[in-house]
């Protein structure tokens, strides 16, 4: 059984343009503080949000990772700037502005529990948010206590490659040593999580969430609203 983390195990309730924009607007201040070109800090903020926004194109295009060190290293190299703290400053202020509103969904971690109990071994695949390093969403399993219940993890960032991208849903079956006709996909997004998986030939089931845009034409194995529903199903009762 395999899982998607975010808006799925859990929450960041936030408006991600509006982050993304404040810690743009950090970093952009601190590479501007560090310089002394007369750049200023809209300009670096213009740059470095062309960056990710070109990045994020090509993602939907290509359903490959864009590491977020690498766009920081572009903006950077563009206004000459070399110091190596100031690649763990911009990382962690992205981090930051997703623990805004993070919080567990409700039963994450009894339901993970009674999973485990069943016999089924358990798998996350994961697209990072922006391309961060796999260690900040591993922080966040870990601020749950969630990361023991888990065979394996596979991030988007660690392969290179984003959902629905076939790939990173085989690479995560290889890692169970499950095949896809006996695996259970869950997830949020009819996009990337349901129809990656019923691509690949697993069992998809949406979780229903805010955080995903309506398409008729992908048809979930299952539809739950809470983890009881999902229990429901692996039993064999409704």
């Amino acid at each position: 059984m395999l899982f998607d983390l975010g808006h799925t195990l859990i929450d960041y309730h936030n408006d991600w343009r509006g982050s993304e924009r404040r810690a743009v607007e950090t970093v952009s201040q601190e590479v501007c503080d560090r310089l002394d070109n007369g750049a200023r800090a809209d300009e670096v903020s213009k740059h470095l949000l062309a960056l990710l926004e070109a990045g994020r194109a090509i993602k939907l295009s290509k359903q490959i990772e864009i590491p977020l060190v690498q766009v920081l290293e572009d903006c950077f190299s563009r206004f000459e700037v070399k110091d190596a703290k100031l690649m763990d400053f911009g990382l962690e202020n992205f981090y930051a502005v997703l623990l805004e509103g993070r919080e567990i969904v409700p039963g994450t971690e009894a339901m993970l529990q009674t999973v485990k109990r069943m016999g089924y071994g358990i798998g996350l695949v994961s697209d990072v948010a922006w391309g961060l390093p796999s260690y900040f969403p591993l922080k966040d399993m870990r601020f749950y206590g969630l990361d023991d219940y888990f065979d394996d993890m596979v991030f988007s960032t660690d392969v290179g490659l984003r959902k629905p991208n076939p790939k990173i849903f085989e690479i995560a079956l290889q890692n169970l040593g499950s095949s896809p006709e006996e695996s259970i996909f869950v997830g949020n997004n009819l996009q990337a999580d349901v129809k990656g998986a019923l691509d690949v030939g697993m069992t998809a089931v949406l979780k229903r969430s805010n955080f995903y845009s309506h398409d008729d034409s992908i048809v979930p194995s299952a539809k739950i609203s809470d983890w009881n529903e999902l229990l429901s199903l692996l039993r064999g009762t409704t």
